[in-house]
């Protein structure tokens, strides 16, 4: 029989967790996002606040003007990634095909299943999570993930959705092109100056115009726009890679400042270079996120000849990408990452020149401070504030 994909995607997660935690806050809208009194975005906002037009990802200031009498609340990460393996350990016993997405959103896969028993099983994951948890969850069932994904939005909170093979467009063809999984907001900009604004104008749309105009990109929108989707479920114990290694950080003022700039990228290569050497991968691709104070976000990248581990060589290539792109507005956020990961194992042996096993040793002693005393224990002087200009 065809594989049948489940996606499961818990309800307002955060916010519901601190509501089942505190039942003063049942009922009332509840935002969970990093420091209340600070700069940050809203993580999750409950139901209740979504009333009055929160949404995750949206700035705290912003949030506070349409929800002044909300309850904003520091997140918990410790106490949702507890509940979320608690979570994980019932729907393993459903199928060992079960692939973690996020903290509050996993695959399963069935193969022998049938989309007749579906709904049958989808409604008992349902009841146990509402049971054992007090928490409800939205469940998408498809041929693929991307339909799986898509279907578990539509009926949301504690909603079930089935969409066979064939009937994607059935269900949102209708729907504006920014409901599809994965397109952002510059390309809908791009799609909408061609006419495309529902998801069937996409899936209908010429693929060698969009290719010409997306290059590859051209036909993922295609397929997705087709629910057309043969990526695996890859089982928890198998692991997955991860893409790419990044932090980004929300300065505490908007500012234009070169050296508070600096200052805060390098020590945003340090972290990045950190957790790469931790988790024993070296990189050949450096990406640098710039956030304006209107909110105007991009993204730079470069591809390195060889890969590094080593936070001076990401901070150089991130600052000439920063000062080459960057046009001197007040930014707001700044973030780095590495990607085009691959083991170190795989490929480095011992540095050849005694200057690169000095640097490889000091590395090595820093980090271990840093282990032993934390984060903050030992900096450098670029990191401080003067940012190396």
């Amino acid at each position: 029989m065809d594989r049948v994909i489940f996606h499961i995607d818990m309800d307002a997660f955060f916010s519901s967790i601190e509501q089942l935690s505190n039942p003063n806050l049942r009922g009332k809208p509840v935002i969970v996002c990093g420091d209340p009194n600070s700069r940050s975005v809203v993580a999750t906002a409950s139901y209740e606040a979504r009333l009055f037009g929160l949404k995750s990802g949206m700035p705290i200031g912003r949030a506070r003007q349409l929800c002044p009498h909300g309850i904003y609340i520091s997140g918990n990460p410790k106490k949702y990634v507890y509940t979320s393996v608690q979570i994980l350990g019932i729907l393993r016993q459903y199928t060992s095909r079960v692939e973690p997405f996020s903290v509050d959103e996993a695959f399963l896969e069935f193969e022998n299943l049938g989309f007749s028993g579906a709904p049958k099983v989808a409604r008992k994951i349902m009841q146990r999570i509402h049971k054992e948890f007090g928490l409800t969850c939205s469940i998408g069932i498809g041929p693929n993930k991307i339909i799986a994904k898509m279907a578990s939005e539509l009926n949301k909170p504690n909603g079930l959705t089935v969409i066979e093979e064939g009937r994607f467009l059935d269900f949102l063809g209708e729907k504006d092109v920014t409901a599809l999984w994965g397109i952002g907001e510059k390309t809908t900009v791009k799609l909408k100056n061609l006419g495309i604004r529902k998801v069937r104008d996409l899936a209908l749309f010429p693929e060698p115009t969009l290719r010409k105009l997306f290059g590859e990109y051209g036909t993922y929108l295609k397929m997705t726009a087709s629910g057309m989707d043969d990526s695996p479920v890859i089982p928890y114990y198998q692991g997955i890679e991860p893409k790419s290694i990044g932090h980004e950080r929300t300065l505490p003022f908007d500012t234009d400042d070169r050296d508070c700039l600096m200052s805060t990228l390098l020590r945003l290569c340090e972290q990045v270079s950190r957790r790469m050497r931790k988790d024993g991968y070296v990189s050949d691709t450096v990406t640098v996120k710039i956030r304006y104070r209107d909110f105007n976000t991009f993204t730079r990248q470069k591809k390195l000849a060889n890969c590094f581990e080593r936070d001076d060589i990401l901070f150089y290539t991130a600052k000439k990408l920063f000062l080459s792109n960057f046009n001197g507005d007040e930014i707001r956020l700044l973030g780095v990452s590495a990607s085009g990961l691959v083991k170190k194992t795989e490929i480095l042996s011992e540095p050849l020149f005694p200057a690169d096993r000095v640097h490889r040793e000091c590395l090595r002693v820093v980090d271990s401070i840093r282990d032993r005393f934390g984060e903050d224990s030992i900096k450098r002087g670029g990191s401080i504030g003067t940012g190396g200009l």
